[in-house]
């Protein structure tokens, strides 16, 4: 639970842990002053003395929500820790690597905005929470393969061009989907299947991979090699890890 919140923190360049920090004030009540350098610290602390009371043991648990109150709880949760960590952010990370940090977390803020604010998609979420429950062991298979070509094609980054770079990482992405929704369609009715997929895309989504429709359209689906030569450098991270849903067990980078 939660840990797209700290393996994206731990790829960037943290401040000495004797920076001075200060304590901050949010919705759930005074923010502790996190020690730089020190994520699993500031994650710890973060939901001590909350009001409303935060239950931090969903923190290390993969539970897929079963009602409305389930889903209440996790959003107080999510919700919590990205205040924390956005403290952590401001006082101890550059603007620079804060900015990665936030392409990254953009799927999954998106995901908890429609599920923590939308009441209708929360009622779709709970049609399909069967579904979520069948396709988890699948879901985790499909996260790590994903993370594992990404982890790879970032290795190669000083062998290709920018643009074929990114194709391989819009089609890394588009393979994720479709091994969710191929998953879920096996297991599930087509309608949870074709929800499953949105879920997946959602939390695939990064702020660097705004273009990729199309180029998952063209490319991706169709089979088409790719070329692999060139020279060029792009750095650019995705994280998968929604907290407390099924792909939460990808090993820490």
């Amino acid at each position: 639970m939660l840990a797209i919140l700290w393996i994206t923190l731990a790829i960037v360049e943290t401040g000495d842990s004797n920076d001075a920090t200060t304590t901050a004030v949010g919705p759930f009540g005074t923010i502790p002053a996190p020690v730089c350098g020190q994520i699993q610290l500031m994650m710890d602390n973060c939901f001590h003395n909350t009001t409303p009371r935060v239950v931090a043991d969903m923190l290390y648990t993969v539970k897929i929500p079963e009602n409305a109150d389930d889903i209440a709880s996790r959003c107080l949760l999510f919700n919590r820790g990205m205040d924390c960590v956005q403290h952590y952010l401001d006082n101890c990370v550059d603007q620079k690597d804060r900015k990665i940090v936030e392409n990254e977390v953009y799927g999954a803020r998106k995901l908890y905005e429609f599920l923590c604010r939308d009441k209708s998609f929360q009622r779709e979420f709970l049609r399909h929470k069967t579904c979520f429950h069948h396709v988890h062991p699948d879901w985790d298979r499909c996260s790590k393969d994903f993370v594992n070509i990404m982890k790879e094609e970032m290795a190669k980054t000083n062998e290709k061009t920018y643009n074929v770079q990114y194709m391989h990482f819009c089609c890394a992405r588009y393979g994720y989907e479709e091994c969710v929704f191929k998953a879920a369609q096996y297991k599930c009715k087509p309608e949870s299947a074709v929800f499953l997929q949105r879920i997946a895309r959602l939390l695939s989504t990064d702020k660097h991979f705004q273009n990729c429709d199309r180029i998952e359209q063209q490319i991706c689906s169709s089979g088409r090699r790719l070329p692999t030569t060139g020279t060029g450098l792009l750095i650019v991270l995705m994280v998968v890890v929604l907290a407390g849903l099924p792909l939460t067990n990808l090993e820490h980078r």
